[in-house]
């Protein structure tokens, strides 16, 4: 039995004598030399082979695979033969990589080629874009939401409504377009028609429940909320009319809304009697209306893979001394978490923390679903620190400009901001998608 060591050094260096950064340690993969029975041993995971797989199926692939960091570049070595993929197939099976395991995000961009239909994919951790897989989804400036592989595309109609459609350009899924959703569009503003439904989330894949799901939008200027379940011909609009929310979020099977002032607040979207348009839902708020004493503009809630319940605030500060909105940038983040008081059961909440560490998870915040992963799993993504995009939304972009230039990488620690992809002055909003993928088996 002979030890290979597999991964990357602390010191490997890439394209041009550059060092990977976030470089993960070596790990070792046991290869026999016995020809009666081999196996390979590979993390808790073990796969053993006979002697004529073992000249089929070189362990030298899985070497190669294992320095494939994007699930993208698996799927790409698995499409070039039929043998290619049954390694590839080999590969997910012994090491499980991939299977029911959270993805690093991508970061969606524009094409250079100015295709204002197709967009192409940023890898944070090996620092470059995939020019060569361009994905259909067509928004003029912004994405209006990103989930479980699905995108939000918001087209205008009349009278300031609009239709959203969910996309997932991953699949061969045909598009989900949902009823008219009335936004409000002012008439002053109408090429602006997809600043009124600044998110849509989902409560899961529409791909693996189409018959149970949930989608929920914030719509008009100032944030509403309204939601739509699988097979329902119209929106249900909450109340109270004319609340503000800053994001939502599906947490332990309820649907969590932090409001402008930073109240929390869930509502039952799946017991909810929608079909009643004389009694439309309410939010129940589990918070004082006011819990903060100094709030922000923005905010998010994400859920940690360990299961609690973050409120991230978002604070911004005039660029280059302009106090035009258009002319702001981020300055920081504060992180509380919430405590949920599950003994009273009606899950009211006790207390928020301030949080000053999340330790080894990385947040992934904007358009999208509020992510959090555990970046020790990803070579080259930082640990403790909140990946975020621009998603500010003035409410007169026609007077404040609506150019997108502010992401960057915040970490907690140090509260120093560097830079996760450079874009240039573009008005199309870039926003986080995880690809879905579970191996390839």
């Amino acid at each position: 039995m002979r030890e290979v060591e597999v991964g990357y050094g602390s010191n490997e260096s890439i394209g041009g004598g550059a060092t990977r950064p976030g470089a993960v340690p070596l790990r070792r993969c046991s290869i026999s030399k016995v020809a009666e029975s081999s196996s390979i041993s590979w993390r808790t995971t073990a796969v053993s082979f006979s002697n004529g797989e073992w000249a089929s199926y070189p362990a030298l692939v899985f070497l190669i695979l294992d320095k494939l960091l994007e699930p993208i570049d698996h799927v790409r070595f698995a499409a070039v033969c039929k043998k290619w993929r049954s390694m590839s197939k080999l590969y997910n099976q012994a090491t499980q990589r991939w299977h029911n395991k959270q993805l690093l995000p991508m970061l969606l961009i524009p094409n250079q080629d100015k295709d204002n239909d197709r967009r192409v994919l940023y890898s944070i951790s090996e620092g470059r874009i995939y020019n060569n897989i361009q994905l259909q989804v067509p928004f003029k400036r912004r994405c209006s939401g990103s989930c479980h592989g699905w995108f939000a595309t918001v087209d205008p109609t009349d009278q300031g409504v609009v239709t959203v459609t969910l996309r997932n350009p991953f699949t061969n899924a045909n598009p989900i377009y949902l009823p008219p959703l009335n936004a409000n569009v002012s008439v002053h503003q109408p090429s602006y028609f997809e600043h009124y439904v600044p998110k849509v989330i989902l409560s899961t894949d529409p791909t693996l429940n189409p018959e149970n799901y949930v989608v929920v939008a914030l719509y008009r200027c100032w944030f509403e909320l309204a939601f739509i379940k699988a097979g329902q011909n119209s929106w249900t609009y909450v109340n109270p009319a004319g609340t503000s929310y800053g994001d939502v979020i599906f947490y332990k099977s309820q649907l969590y809304a932090v409001t402008s002032f930073g109240a929390i607040g869930t509502l039952d979207v799946y017991g909810s009697d929608s079909n009643n348009p004389s009694q439309p839902p309410s939010i129940k708020l589990l918070t004082p209306r006011k819990p903060f004493r100094s709030y922000c503009l923005h905010a998010y809630l994400v859920e940690l893979t360990k299961g609690d319940l973050l409120h991230i605030l978002r604070y911004y500060v005039p660029k280059d001394g302009a106090f035009r909105f258009c002319n702001r940038q981020t300055l920081g983040f504060a992180v509380y978490k919430w405590v949920l008081n599950d003994e009273e059961g009606g899950g009211s909440i006790a207390h928020k923390v301030e949080v000053k560490s999340i330790g080894d998870e990385a947040l992934f915040v904007g358009d999208n679903h509020s992510i959090s992963v555990l970046a020790s799993n990803f070579p080259g993504c930082q640990s403790n620190s909140i990946y975020y995009a621009d998603d500010f939304l003035s409410a007169s972009p026609l007077a404040d400009g609506d150019e997108a230039n502010d992401m960057g990488i915040f970490n907690l620690e140090d509260g120093t901001i560097t830079q996760h992809y450079s874009v240039k002055t573009n008005t199309q909003r870039a926003i986080w998608v995880v690809p879905p993928f579970n191996g390839l088996c």
